[in-house]
C-alpha cells in the first residue's frame, strides 16, 4: 500500500512527533509513505524532520495563491501516479484543500483527521472524503451520526512515555502550565487570579492566537509577571510540561492534542472545563472537571496531593491503554480494510 500523507503547516509544527512516529511504524509494517509537507524558505529541512528522512518527502506551497493551485495539483497528480499511490490522507486545513484538489483526478480514497467535536459537527454526507479519522470515540459518534459508520474509523492520537517522573511531591516551587491560554482569556483570567494566592508557585502560558493581549493584561492588572512566563515554541512546552505538577486546560475551543495526553501519561494531573470530544478526561477518575469555580478545582488539585496523585495515576493509566502510538498505527492500517 502506497500512502501520500499531506500534512498542513500547523499540523506539522504542532504534532511532528506523533506524526514522524506514525510514518515510521507504517514503513516498519512494510507500507510505502510519502511525506507532502509545506515549503520551506531554506533549503535545510526542519530539525524534526530529521528522523524520517528514509520516507519520501516533497514540498508544496501550502496554502496557496488561487493562481497558483493548477499547477501544484498538476504536480501533486503527477506525484501520485508515479508512485501509485492508493491513499490521501490529510492532517489540517490547507492539506485537505489540497486533497479535494488533486482527488477527482485519482482512482484514490482520501481520509481526514477530525480532532474536534466543532470538525466533526462540519462534516457533510457528500463530502469527497471516503473515511473521516476520529481522534476520540466521541467524536467519532458524531461523525457516524452524520455520514453513517463505514466512513469513520477511530483513531486515536498516540503518545510515547518519556520517562520523566512528575514533581508532585516536591515541596520546593512547583510548576503549572496553562494551554492554550488566549483561547478563552475570560478562564483564563479567573485561573491566574485564584493561582496568585498560591505560594511558591511559577506558571507557564502557552500564548499563542488572537487574543493573547487579554492575557497580557491580567497578567499586568495581577502583577504577575515574575511568576508568569509565556511560551509559544511547542518543543519548549513538551519538554517542560511533563515536568509540571498540573496542567490546566482552559479552553472548550481546544482540539486533541498530543502534548497533554504525554502530560497525563506521565501522570501529571489534568484541570480541565468540560470540552466535547475529551473522552479522556473523566471528572475525579483521569482529571478535574470544572464543576463550582476554578478556585475551588484548582485548590483541590493543588492541596489534595494524594487525591490528585490517584487522578494522575488513573489519567496515565487510561492514556497507556488508548492513546500509545501503538495504539494509533494499528488503528489506522485498520482503517483501511475496506479498501
Amino acid at each position: 500500500m502506497t500512502i501520500a500523507m499531506l500534512m498542513s503547516k500547523d499540523r506539522l509544527e504542532q504534532e511532528h512527533a506523533m506524526l514522524n512516529r506514525l510514518v515510521v511504524g507504517l514503513l516498519d509494517n512494510g507500507n510505502q509513505v510519502i511525506r507532502v509537507v509545506p515549503e520551506t524558505e531554506t533549503e535545510t529541512i526542519p530539525y524534526y524532520e530529521s528522523t524520517v528522512t528514509f520516507a519520501k518527502r516533497v514540498e508544496q506551497p501550502m496554502p496557496i495563491s488561487l493562481l497558483l493551485r493548477k499547477q501544484r495539483r498538476e504536480e501533486v497528480i503527477e506525484l501520485c501516479l508515479k508512485n501509485d499511490v492508493t491513499t490521501i490522507v490529510a492532517y489540517g486545513k490547507d492539506a485537505t484543500q489540497l486533497s479535494q484538489d488533486v482527488s477527482p483526478s485519482l482512482e484514490v480514497h482520501v481520509m481526514k483527521e477530525v480532532i474536534s467535536m466543532k470538525d466533526a459537527k462540519k462534516v457533510k454526507k457528500n463530502s469527497p472524503v471516503w473515511r473521516w479519522l476520529a481522534a476520540t470515540p466521541s467524536i467519532e459518534k458524531e461523525i457516524t451520526r452524520r455520514v453513517g459508520t463505514d466512513r469513520v474509523a477511530l483513531v486515536p492520537l498516540g503518545v510515547t512515555n518519556h520517562n520523566v517522573k512528575s514533581t508532585l511531591d516536591s515541596n520546593s516551587s512547583r510548576c503549572v502550565v496553562i494551554l492554550d491560554a488566549a483561547g478563552d482569556p475570560r478562564n483564563t483570567s479567573e485561573i491566574l487570579t485564584s493561582l496568585k494566592s498560591f505560594p511558591n508557585l511559577h506558571i507557564f502560558l502557552e500564548m499563542t492566537g488572537k487574543k493573547q493581549q487579554r492575557v497580557w493584561k491580567t497578567i499586568s492588572q495581577l502583577e504577575m509577571h515574575n511568576s508568569v512566563t509565556c511560551l509559544r515554541d511547542i518543543s519548549s512546552l513538551r519538554k517542560l510540561i511533563v515536568q509540571a505538577d498540573l496542567v490546566v486546560l482552559p479552553s472548550k475551543r481546544m482540539v486533541v492534542r498530543t502534548v497533554f495526553l504525554e502530560a497525563m501519561l506521565c501522570s501529571i494531573p489534568i484541570v480541565a472545563t468540560e470540552i466535547p470530544g475529551f473522552d479522556m478526561l473523566i471528572d475525579e477518575e483521569s482529571a478535574f472537571i470544572l464543576k463550582d469555580s476554578w478556585k475551588k478545582t484548582l485548590s483541590i488539585a493543588l492541596e489534595e496531593r494524594q487525591f490528585s496523585k490517584r487522578i494522575g495515576d488513573s489519567g496515565s493509566n487510561l492514556v497507556s491503554e488508548k492513546y500509545g502510538s501503538a495504539t494509533q498505527i494499528a488503528a489506522f492500517e485498520a482503517a483501511f480494510s475496506l479498501i
